[in-house]
């Protein structure tokens, strides 16, 4: 009987077991499958004991752990997240999700609490390891890998409850790993780790100063923890919400390098990747491109900044507007064409989304906040249209559509050592601001929070910090015509460290780096961090030969692959499934 071991059972771990299960059915195979697992077996960082304000960034219609239909086969576990929490009987009781008959029924458009998503994840889980063919073992194992040693052709799982496992293949899904603690003294131990939430429901107390490095994800996440953790409620005013203060919230100052705050989400569960067919930046022209010399800026940047206003104009225009772009693009004359449609549709700069930011200089604090007070609130107005109706919010949505074809110029070394630095340093925290942005209820709850100064944002973009004695701060601005200044009792990061196996938490990466089992992905001597694996997804050891026993998949990888920190699904995020069944057959050759 074949042996293999998943080390890291949340969404992608689960995406693993779930095509290897399917794949020891259709071929009548044998197989003890192990899953190292310390918490809820699929939960992940979706804890079933998180509150109701930490949500999913995400339509619960767009999440299913489900691959694919099996033909003759309607599993158990045939569920999205939407269905099952409809079949559970969940909804709206106010702001919190409930079995309640009074409840609002759940909509495929809502944005769910997380802890639904754990709770869906480890039925899904229970419900695929009930329903394993006959031939089939799935073991737990309640505890964590803390090295893989090889021992001929096998490996040698040790786990930290001191028992092993020999297997012939390791699947490594561990995830956000976390990295070990900056050296005290240092300026990185000033910032406080975002998460658990749960310290900065009550630090500091009422009219104290807390900084958030970041506008993104995270930082709404702190958010609702200072806010409506401590008391506070939103309530509808229209298009728009008003925050009525409980009294107990701190005073939160957020800023960012960039100074430019995300882009909002429509409230929509269509997946225009799966309908849209590119034009300009199509998969052959990308795929014309060398790898290894390539320019992001230079070779790619100018085909997604096309492509961007085919979709802005063929929305505002129809399928006439796409057709004339098109073939200007093929004539030589885009640029024309584009300034001509924009006399009829209006103009749209992708720029300003991609890189170029706020118009600068800014001349005080004042000026910097009504600024950003003005682009989330004209945003949200384009998201409350939707793609469908904001030509706007479809152009934007052309970046999470291209999101795979760009793959292949942003994976395994594709791009130059500079313009991998270049993409990854500047380029893509805009891209992520465009497509990675939260709910449009969040930018209503934000500008609520701006109106009643809870919130402010008056330090301009990319304030220098000097850390005090004592988890203390000064913000300086820097590039703010007329200077400003805050002092912070609490300095968080606003964002997630990416793990690095250099500096890893994680005993299991501390001993396989140790061992040379792996090693950090270099251009040359430059290492770059993440993990390097070949496009079997197999481990590269120090002296650069793949480790066959051995698949690593998910947030380890990025950096050599591209967004990987996402729940896999088939109905919007097919890649990765795609990804777990390469790897399920490379473990049941």
């Amino acid at each position: 009987m074949r042996t293999i071991v998943v080390i890291g059972c949340g969404p992608w771990g689960l995406c693993v077991l779930e095509r290897l299960l399917s794949r020891a059915r259709a071929e009548r195979r044998s197989v003890a499958i192990h899953v190292v697992e310390a918490g809820r077996p699929g939960t992940g960082v979706y804890s079933t004991d998180q509150p109701d304000y930490l949500v999913l960034n995400n339509p619960c219609g767009q999440l299913s752990l489900y691959a694919q239909p099996e033909p003759d086969r309607d599993p158990p576990y045939g569920l999205g997240l939407f269905e099952w929490a409809r079949r559970r009987g969940y909804g709206w009781v106010g702001e919190e999700c409930r079995v309640d008959r009074r409840a609002r029924p759940v909509e495929p458009t809502d944005f769910l609490p997380r802890r639904l998503m754990g709770e869906y994840l480890n039925w899904f889980y229970e419900t695929l390891v009930a329903d394993a063919p006959a031939g089939v073992a799935v073991i737990h194992h309640p505890t964590s890998a803390v090295d893989v040693v090889a021992i001929g052709d096998r490996e040698l799982v040790v786990l930290a409850d001191g028992s092993s496992v020999a297997a012939d293949r390791v699947v490594l899904t561990s995830g956000h790993t976390p990295n070990l603690p900056a050296a005290p003294g240092t300026p990185a131990a000033a910032w406080r780790s975002p998460y658990p939430v749960d310290p900065y429901t009550a630090l500091p107390g009422p009219g104290g100063t807390v900084a958030v490095a970041g506008m993104g994800l995270v930082a709404y996440d702190l958010l609702a923890a200072m806010t409506t953790a401590r008391g506070g409620r939103f309530e509808g005013d229209g298009d728009r919400l008003r925050y009525h203060p409980s009294g107990r919230e701190p005073d939160v100052v957020l800023y960012s390098r960039s100074g430019v705050p995300p882009t909002a989400k429509p409230c929509s569960t269509a997946d225009a990747s799966a309908t849209y067919r590119p034009v300009i930046c199509t998969p052959e022209r990308l795929g014309a491109l060398r790898p290894g010399s390539i320019d992001f800026r230079a070779d790619v940047l100018p085909l997604v900044e096309a492509e961007m206003q085919v979709r802005y104009h063929a929305t505002a225009g129809g399928p006439g507007a796409a057709a004339r772009l098109t073939a200007a693009w093929g004539a030589g004359r885009f640029a024309e064409e584009v300034a001509a449609l924009a006399g009829c549709h209006g103009a749209f700069d992708p720029a300003r989304f991609l890189g170029r930011g706020l118009d600068l200089p800014v001349l005080s604090s004042k000026d910097y906040e009504s600024q950003v007070y003005d682009l989330v609130e004209r945003d949200l107005d384009e998201a409350l249209a939707g793609p469908e109706r904001s030509p706007l919010k479809a152009a934007l949505e052309t970046t999470r559509i291209l999101r795979d074809p760009l793959r292949s110029v942003l994976e395994y070394r594709a791009l130059t050592l500079e313009s991998y630095l270049d993409f990854h340093g500047r380029l893509r925290p805009a891209v992520n601001r465009v497509e990675a942005g939260p709910p449009l209820w969040r930018s209503q709850q934000l500008l609520a929070l701006l109106d009643t100064g809870v919130v402010r944002v008056p330090l301009g973009p990319d304030p220098a910090v000097e850390p005090l004695p004592g988890g203390r701060a000064v913000l300086r601005s820097t590039a703010l015509v007329r200077p400003h200044e805050e002092t912070a009792e609490l300095l968080i990061r606003g964002n997630l460290e990416l793990p690095d196996v250099a500096t890893s938490a994680s005993p299991l990466l501390r001993a396989l780096h140790r061992a040379g089992r792996l090693r950090p992905l270099c251009y040359g001597e430059v290492a770059v961090g993440s993990i390097d694996i070949d496009r079997d997804f197999h481990p590269v050891d120090r002296r650069g030969r793949p480790q066959p026993t051995i698949a690593v998949l998910g947030v380890l990888t990025e950096g050599i692959r591209y967004f990987t920190h996402y729940l896999p699904s088939p109905k919007s995020r097919l890649r990765a499934v795609l990804d777990a069944a390469h790897c399920a057959e490379g473990a049941l050759p």
